[in-house]
C-alpha cells in the first residue's frame, strides 16, 4: 500500500485479514481479487481435483488436446515448464465414468467465497479452470460463475492454458467478466502469439499475471508494459513484489505506462 498498490490479489485467510485492516486504517477505496485455488471445492474420487493432476494431464495428451498441442505438451512443456504441465508417464488416464463424476461441492465453494467478503471480484479456476475446460466439463465453470455472481462478486477466470481454453469458456455460457493470463512480450502458454489473438478478440477485461517472468525483460520493465498495454490492450498487470521501493517504482512505472497507452488510443 506504501509503494501505491491499490488491488490485490488475495489467496490465503491472513492475507484477507490484512487486506481488512487496510481498509479500516485508510478508508481508502482498495480493489480485492479473491484468489479461491486449488481449495475451491471441485472433486474426483473424493479428492480436491489437485490430487489427480498426473492422471488429468496425461489424459489431456492422450486423449482430448488436437495432436499437435499434446505433442507439444509431450516432447516440450512437460519438460520445461514441469510445475505447470509436468506429470508421471505411468500415471493411468481417466475413465470417462471418472470425467463425468467430477463435481462442485457447493457448500466448500461458498465457504471458500466467503474469505473473500472485502473483494470485488473472483479469480475462479486456475488449473482447474484448464483441466475443466480441457476434459469436457465447462459446465462445473458455469456453475461457479453463477453462483459467485449470486454471492455478489464479479467472477474472472485465472487460467495457465489461456489460448486454448478461452475461446472453450466463451462458446459456453459461463457468465465470466474477464480473464487472468500468463502474457509478456517473450512467451506465453501455450503459444504466445495464440494468446495475444485470443486477448485482442476478447470485448472483456484481460490481467496479464508474470509479465516480467523470462529471459530478459527485468531489463526492459517499462518496455514490457508498453507492449501488454499498448500493443495487446490489456487492463492490467498483476505483478509480486516483496519490498515498499519495488511496489513504488513498479507501480509508477504501470500507471505511466497504462495512461500512455490509454492516450495513444484516443488519437
Amino acid at each position: 500500500y506504501e509503494g501505491g498498490g491499490k488491488a490485490y490479489d488475495l489467496s490465503f485467510e491472513i492475507n484477507t485479514r490484512l487486506f481488512r485492516r487496510l481498509l479500516d486504517e485508510t478508508g481508502d477505496d482498495l480493489i480485492g481479487f479473491g484468489n479461491p485455488s486449488w481449495e475451491q471445492g471441485i472433486f474426483l474420487n473424493g479428492k480436491y481435483l489437485q490430487y489427480s493432476r498426473d492422471r488429468i494431464v496425461k489424459t489431456l495428451v492422450e486423449r482430448s488436446f488436437p495432436k499437435p498441442l499434446a505433442t507439444l505438451v509431450e516432447e516440450k512443456l512437460s519438460i520445461d515448464d514441469v510445475l505447470v504441465f509436468g506429470y508421471d508417464r505411468k500415471a493411468e488416464s481417466l475413465t470417462d465414468e471418472e470425467i463425468a463424476s467430477i463435481h462442485l461441492d457447493k457448500w466448500a465453494f461458498i465457504h471458500r467465497l466467503s474469505l473473500f467478503k472485502d473483494c470485488q471480484y473472483i479469480f475462479l479456476g486456475g488449473s482447474d479452470a484448464d483441466w475443466l475446460a480441457s476434459l469436457g466439463r465447462v459446465d462445473i465453470i458455469v456453475e461457479m460463475a453463477r453462483i459467485t455472481r449470486q454471492l455478489g462478486f464479479v467472477p474472472m477466470v485465472l487460467c495457465q492454458y489461456a489460448s486454448y481454453i478461452i475461446p472453450i469458456i466463451e462458446s459456453s455460457s459461463a457468465a465470466i467478466e474477464g480473464y487472468a493470463v500468463p502474457l509478456n512480450r517473450e512467451w506465453s502458454w501455450m503459444d504466445r502469439d495464440a494468446c495475444v489473438d485470443v486477448v485482442k478478440s476478447l470485448k472483456k477485461p484481460v490481467v496479464a499475471f508474470m509479465p516480467f517472468a523470462g529471459g530478459g525483460l527485468r531489463q526492459d520493465i517499462r518496455g514490457a508494459m508498453d507492449w501488454l498495454f499498448r500493443d495487446v490492450g490489456v487492463e492490467s498487470i498483476l505483478y509480486g513484489t516483496a519490498t515498499p521501493d519495488h511496489a513504488r517504482h513498479t507501480s509508477e512505472l504501470a500507471l505511466d505506462a497504462r495512461h500512455t497507452a490509454d492516450k495513444q488510443s484516443h488519437h
